[in-house]
């Protein structure tokens, strides 16, 4: 692998940056969004919902996208369309409104992320890999902090989603103006083994790797997310913890989860990618197991920063690790559907946690990531002891 110079990791961690950025903004803006138009709480899932089907549709066909016209060129036009999504935020009459530039800001994430992906999975060391999705935990702290900044100096939420928005704007030009450098020359790793693309989906669908890899970005984003989104419930309303030491406790999840990923990066350099996500996922089922101990407080404080950090590598190491199984000329296409998949593990698994919890407690919830981490050992055990008999 050629190692990439200075000025395209530069563009790769910032871009991975600005698709970070509105991830959370949307949970610092809502109480004043909801009351600008008059509506319940409940409908900030309209809002993720709209935003996923844009996400889903555009990552689907980003690799068909980046085959033709390049990585440069669908990044800046893919920016350029958060930046309007982000600019119909700041001036959205009516609700409505606001939900159409949801389905289009999910348009634009959904493109960059699998055109971002897939790019530093074919150039970049899985060590950049690890780093680079560190620095989408940096956009995805940093926009909840420019919403509120604005929103004490202004007083005003739109004006923090046009800042974002204008972020996003410069971040196109700078796509457009180097795209002839991210659209580099064919690779010549390319061998005459790899498949051409002639079938299209009905081909990559028939790779039993392929679907390997479905599960586990399926299980994987489920679990990350569940964790995120349920740890502070369980810790306050499961466990009587006090409020401000819950909500302590659930961002040192999300510190661990970047600070293993900078870790890892350089573990990986000397030790090999499967192996590091054999002993993440190992790891994580231990962290999982020991956040299911209800009793000693400090018990679910270290379960959390252990899930976190072993959580850390998966999800890049095992983008990293897409092109080589299933050839670069697929890789494109495999991992707009991978973060397809994520997206809709990412959204129907912690739903689902909630809903067995209204059942059975929410002490279920940590039961039922217990059970996703263990069946994500195993889909990786059969895809490692597959790919051995190969």
């Amino acid at each position: 692998m050629k190692k990439p110079g200075f000025l395209l990791l530069l563009i790769a961690y910032l871009g991975f940056i600005s698709l970070g950025l509105p991830d959370a903004t949307h949970g610092v803006n809502w109480p004043f969004v909801r009351e600008t138009f008059a509506i319940p709480n409940a409908w900030l899932g309209m809002i993720l919902t709209c935003t996923g089907i844009g996400y889903f549709s555009s990552s689907m066909s980003a690799g068909f996208i980046l085959n033709r016209l390049g990585v440069g060129a669908l990044l800046a036009g893919s920016s350029l369309l958060v930046f309007v999504a982000l600019t119909g935020f700041a001036f959205a009459p009516y609700w409505a409104v606001f939900l159409l530039f949801a389905v289009l800001l999910g348009l634009g994430s959904g493109a960059i992320d699998t055109g971002l992906n897939a790019y530093a999975a074919e150039h970049f060391s899985t060590r950049q890999m690890n780093w680079l999705h560190a620095a989408f935990g940096v956009g995805a702290m940093t926009g909840p902090m420019i919403a509120t900044t604005v929103l004490v100096v202004t007083g005003n939420w739109r004006v923090g989603y046009g800042a974002i928005g204008f972020i996003l704007l410069l971040m196109a030009g700078l796509f457009f103006i180097t795209r002839h450098q991210l659209d580099d020359q064919p690779d010549q790793s390319h061998t005459a083994d790899e498949p051409d693309l002639s079938g299209g989906y009905q081909y990559i669908f028939r790779q039993s790797v392929v679907w390997f890899h479905i599960l586990l970005f399926f299980i994987y984003t489920g679990v990350e997310i569940g964790v995120g989104q349920w740890a502070f419930t369980v810790l306050t309303e499961g466990r009587s913890i006090d409020t401000a030491q819950a909500g302590l406790w659930t961002s040192f999840f999300w510190g661990a989860l970047a600070a293993g990923r900078v870790f890892f990066g350089v573990v990986v350099a000397k030790v090999q990618t499967d192996v590091v996500i054999r002993l993440a996922m190992w790891g994580t089922l231990v962290g999982t197991g020991v956040f299911c101990i209800d009793g000693l407080p400090l018990l679910s404080l270290l379960g959390l920063l252990v899930t976190g950090f072993c959580l850390a590598p998966i999800f890049p190491c095992l983008m990293s690790r897409t092109p080589q199984r299933v050839g670069k000329k697929l890789a494109s296409r495999v991992i707009g559907i991978q973060v397809s998949v994520a997206l809709i593990g990412g959204v129907s698994l912690p739903f689902s946690m909630g809903y067995i919890a209204s059942f059975f407690g929410l002490e279920s919830i940590g039961v039922t990531v217990l059970v996703l981490v263990i069946l994500l050992v195993l889909v990786h055990e059969i895809l490692m002891m597959r790919t051995r008999e190969r």
